[in-house]
């Protein structure tokens, strides 16, 4: 049986760059950069104490007067208590940054396009009051509920934050603030957030063989069960031995598949052999055996299995784009034309309730 996906594989050719300023946690700044994938990016600059809720209202209209929206990533929980990418259609106001993390907050303003398979992450009542970008730094002053949270959930309180900004491609680390005072550390298990970025990694798991403090991160898309139809793709960090080779070993990660006792599944059959993974500044090359073509009854590849393969590979080599090979030829079918590079998703997990 096929599994619809949520979401649709895009390649991406650029981006242009979106410019704005005003004033933000530290007085007035004006902040000017290009933006490179993933699109959608751009500088939020706004006043301390000064951005509630109610700027939100700052909505952009068409040329009608029709609400405009845009996609936009947030970080949620599913059911499995994974922390996960969801594309969501919003409305198009002023401040992305902030909008994005306003729809990450329980009783929020996320809780009513969402079914029973996610949940919001961040402390009810929690209330962005700044957010600064500048020099690739996004610093985030959040009101004093952003402290009420269990201790089981300050891993993915920070995961779902970091990512989520770090989505803005002007975004590299993260600092947050608490009521205008920087955090050192953690409210519950006090994890110290000097600085925060994506190489901290997601839903972290330690790999069988591996060494705590001898290891390679490789972050690989393993897909989660949402209903009979859709499913979705769920990040997740895997620590290994230490390797050179990170593009081949992503690789081999995503065919081993998750954890034995995981709730998750790989599309990529276990059969399938890697023949050769090169990297060329920001190309991937991957050469599979033909077993990658055994889907629906053996006449193509998985969807799913290859959007997984972009997803992972971009992710952990920072490569741009990524050429598939099957047997040494382009991959190419009646459906899918790999015969060029791709590039990674503009939307991972886009929603439709």
């Amino acid at each position: 049986m096929k599994i619809q996906r949520m979401g649709k594989m895009t390649a991406v050719l650029g981006v242009s760059a979106i410019l704005l300023s005003g004033c933000g946690l530290f007085g007035p700044e004006k902040e000017v950069s290009s933006i490179d994938a993933p699109p959608l990016s751009e500088v939020t600059v706004e006043l301390p104490g000064a951005a509630t809720d109610a700027d939100d209202s700052l909505a952009v209209q068409g040329p009608e007067g029709v609400q405009e929206t845009w996609e936009r990533t947030v970080y949620l929980a599913d059911a499995n208590g994974y922390v996960v990418p969801v594309s969501l259609s919003l409305p198009k106001v002023e401040g992305p940054a902030k909008q994005v993390l306003s729809y990450m907050v329980k009783g929020g303003p996320v809780e009513s396009m969402l079914n029973s398979g996610f949940s919001a992450i961040l402390p009810e009542g929690t209330q962005v009051k700044g957010l600064l970008i500048k020099d690739g730094v996004a610093t985030v002053d959040f009101s004093k509920e952003f402290k009420t949270y269990e201790e089981k959930d300050e891993k993915r309180i920070l995961n779902a934050v970091t990512r989520a900004l770090t989505e803005f491609g002007n975004v590299k680390t993260v600092q947050i603030w608490i009521n205008g005072t920087p955090l050192k550390e953690m409210p519950a298990a006090s994890t110290p957030i000097t600085q925060l970025d994506r190489q901290l990694g997601v839903n972290l798991e330690l790999a069988e063989g591996a060494v705590p403090g001898n290891t390679t991160s490789v972050t690989v898309y393993f897909q989660g069960q949402l209903d009979d139809a859709r499913t979705y793709f769920v990040p997740v960090t895997r620590l290994i031995p230490t390797t050179q080779n990170v593009a081949k070993a992503t690789v081999e990660e995503l065919i081993k598949g998750p954890k034995q006792d995981s709730q998750l599944f790989s599309s990529l059959l276990r059969t399938t052999k890697v023949l050769d993974v090169k990297q060329e500044k920001d190309l991937v090359t991957v050469n599979l055996s033909g077993d990658i073509l055994k889907y629906d009854d053996g006449k193509d590849a998985s969807p799913d299995a290859l959007e997984s393969l972009v997803l992972s590979l971009t992710e952990s080599t920072g490569a741009k784009q990524v050429q598939l090979l099957v047997e040494g030829k382009p991959l190419t079918s009646d459906v899918h034309d790999f015969s060029k590079p791709v590039a990674r998703p503009v939307h991972v997990n886009s929603m439709s309730f």
